[in-house]
């Protein structure tokens, strides 16, 4: 007989004001307490499930087995799992890597909503020492946040050292503006730069604090710096799984946050929007997206990390989600009102699946396992306390405060 779990359910509601009626509130704790009650599945397609207990326990373990430091996942801007291993810790920060890309995007929408640019306007008209050279004045804002720009992706291990921002934007072209698209923090910081000669007298990373960061509650930290200090937009962030899942839950409900349209919504459909040259990247965030095999040789990133979300045949459509190196990724899912952040170590995360994880979170299982069984053995101590100690911690609760008691 299944145990029946008891939510206490107090704090501030982060989903748009229009999901907050009576009715809506009441369906979405009648869910949170489905998912929460052991073995309970919720079904939302043909191929995919709600999470329940079970598949976040089997996702964890498949995770931390993989060198996971960190697991949070939101349903309707609620925190209904969390779980940290391998030295991870809740209040830790932990590098995103190029997951700091998405930050951009989300920062150019402000300043699109702002009147600071449009998407597809000449950068040279701010970046004037284009001007002179005929491939670069043609870059629009949106090739460089789309990665299209032609400009020169950047060096490997840009995320730890990278020259200034006026190096880096003097830099040889590689190509043709919108004929290629290559991966890169070089056409981010590119742009940094052109806003941050419009904003004048505040920095790039100040007007990212005060339009996004602040209004929303999280805080980052830019361990990754430039030359001249300023910040590595490419790879550079530090931050909790704590507030990247709230980042992510920002971005599901479209720029509105505690009741204030932070950001314009429509806006947030523009950071979806691939290209031909890669069907699969929006304004610096990847996408579920059909992608042909004669793109995916031209592009070695297809080939191998997002290779798993490119030629997935049941993963949802909509999913969107921001990827750095060590597997740190943050999972979008509209249609399922879910937001998921893994977090790992760098070394150990080489052999973590994003199909092989979604699969046990979304599906109960994952290559060659039923729904039955353990996906993963679990390595960690087998005490009681196992799961509460400083190495690791979970919480099942829908607000996120720690209070779950059975009934």
């Amino acid at each position: 007989m299944k145990t029946p779990i008891t939510l206490k359910i107090t704090g501030s509601d982060t989903r748009p004001a229009s999901s907050r009626t009576t009715d809506g509130m009441n369906r979405a704790l009648h869910l949170a307490f489905t998912i929460l009650t052991l073995g309970n599945t919720t079904s939302v397609g043909a191929s995919t499930v709600l999470p329940d207990v079970t598949a976040c326990e089997a996702a964890r373990r498949y995770s931390e087995s993989n060198g996971g430091q960190a697991m949070v996942v939101m349903l309707d801007g609620k925190i209904v799992f969390e779980a940290y291993g391998n030295g991870g810790s809740k209040d830790r920060g932990q590098t995103l890597a190029s997951g700091t890309k998405s930050f951009v995007g989300v920062a150019a929408m402000a300043a699109v909503e702002d009147g600071l640019l449009k998407l597809d306007d000449p950068v040279c008209a701010t970046l004037t020492e284009w001007k002179a050279d005929p491939p670069k004045s043609q870059i629009t804002y949106r090739q460089l946040l789309t990665l299209t720009s032609g400009l020169l992706p950047g060096e490997q291990g840009a995320a730890i050292r990278s020259p200034s921002w006026k190096e880096i934007i003097a830099k040889p072209m590689a190509g043709k503006p919108g004929d290629q698209f290559e991966y890169g923090a070089y056409h981010l910081i590119a742009f940094c730069e052109a806003l941050q000669r419009k904003l004048g007298n505040e920095t790039f990373e100040a007007y990212l604090k005060r339009r996004v960061l602040d209004p929303v509650g999280i805080a980052v930290e830019w361990k990754g710096r430039c030359a001249d200090g300023q910040p590595q937009v490419g790879g550079g962030v530090h931050m909790t799984a704590r507030d990247w899942a709230q980042l992510g839950q920002f971005v599901l409900n479209k720029g509105e946050w505690n009741g204030q349209q932070i950001i314009r919504a429509d806006l947030f459909d523009l950071l979806k929007q691939g290209t031909p040259q890669n069907p699969a990247y929006g304004l610096t965030w990847w996408l579920k997206a059909d992608v042909s095999d004669s793109i995916i040789t031209t592009i070695p990133i297809l080939q191998r990390d997002m290779g798993d979300i490119v030629k997935s045949d049941w993963l949802p459509d909509d999913l969107f989600l921001a990827a750095g190196a060590g597997k740190q990724r943050l999972y979008i899912i509209p249609s399922m009102k879910l937001v998921v952040v893994r977090q790992g170590d760098l070394q150990n995360s080489r052999s973590f699946s994003d199909a092989e994880f979604l699969s046990r979170l979304l599906r109960g299982a994952g290559k060659g396992d039923t729904p039955a069984e353990k996906p993963v053995s679990d390595t960690r101590p087998s005490a009681p306390t196992a799961g509460m100690g400083d190495a690791f911690s979970r919480r099942l609760d829908a607000d996120g405060n720690g209070t779950v008691s059975k009934a």
